[in-house]
């Protein structure tokens, strides 16, 4: 083999590439890790609103670990995305030094009656608001199915100036609910924004016919409804 240049030259060839190999890996290692492409910078991107400052940026602090390069992306945005009041987070590096963290809020659609919040597509989740919020009720892990159904009975309310203040879904599958005119309906199992339309688009009149506030409406019936001044039904129709 000592006489054989050709393989020598293949030996020494392999040695200096596997030499420049580790060397560059050395150097990158270095460089990534060095101060000069450390994070300097994090900017947030979107509103806010529900959780400070300090503490997404305690969060970000505690996750971005490395240089600018080799940051766990992926686990601080898992780590951000814990929060309560936050939908969903995206990171990008900005060069030279800065990350971009641009983060979308959940928005409080509804309060779950069994404790927590409900946002528009029916994930329940923990937080706390002032303002005046509808309540929704059913069985477990039902949450999106009744969310669902309240923002198409609102739909169906909003040329009536009406509102849900609260609805539920039994453990028979029949929607309940109130509405913000102080009536009751009880609505069925099929059919719940046909029967609630058809409902608010007599109401006028069976209000005039009545003469007096309907306090109880059962829209269950197939070509109807019957109402009543008591809340619990009882009281004419």
């Amino acid at each position: 083999m000592w006489h054989n240049y050709r393989a020598l030259n293949k030996l020494s060839l392999g040695l200096i590439l596997v030499s420049l190999i580790f060397l560059a890996y050395a150097f990158f290692k270095v460089t990534f890790n060095s101060k000069l492409f450390m994070v300097e910078r994090i900017n947030f991107v979107g509103d806010i609103n529900h959780v400070s400052r300090d503490q997404f940026s305690s969060v970000v602090t505690k996750n971005f670990k490395g240089g600018f390069f080799n940051l766990n992306l992926r686990e601080a945005k898992d780590s951000l995305e814990q929060l309560s009041w936050i939908k969903n987070v995206e990171i990008k590096r900005n060069w030279p030094n800065t990350i971009d963290v641009i983060v979308s809020e959940r928005d409080s659609m509804a309060r779950w009656k069994r404790g927590g919040l409900l946002d528009a597509a029916g994930e329940l989740f923990d937080g706390a608001v002032d303002k005046k919020l509808p309540i929704l009720d059913g069985p477990i892990g039902e949450h999106g199915v009744v969310m669902a159904q309240y923002l198409s009975l609102m739909d169906r309310l909003e040329p009536y100036e009406v509102s849900i203040d609260q609805l539920q879904l039994t453990k028979q599958r029949s929607w309940h609910g109130r509405l913000s005119i102080g009536t009751v309906v009880a609505i069925g199992e099929k059919n719940a924004a046909f029967r609630i339309e058809r409902f608010m688009r007599f109401l006028p009149e069976t209000q005039k016919r009545y003469k007096s506030l309907v306090k109880f409406a059962d829209l269950r019936y197939a070509n109807g409804f019957s109402v009543s001044s008591s809340v619990n039904g009882k009281g004419g129709s």
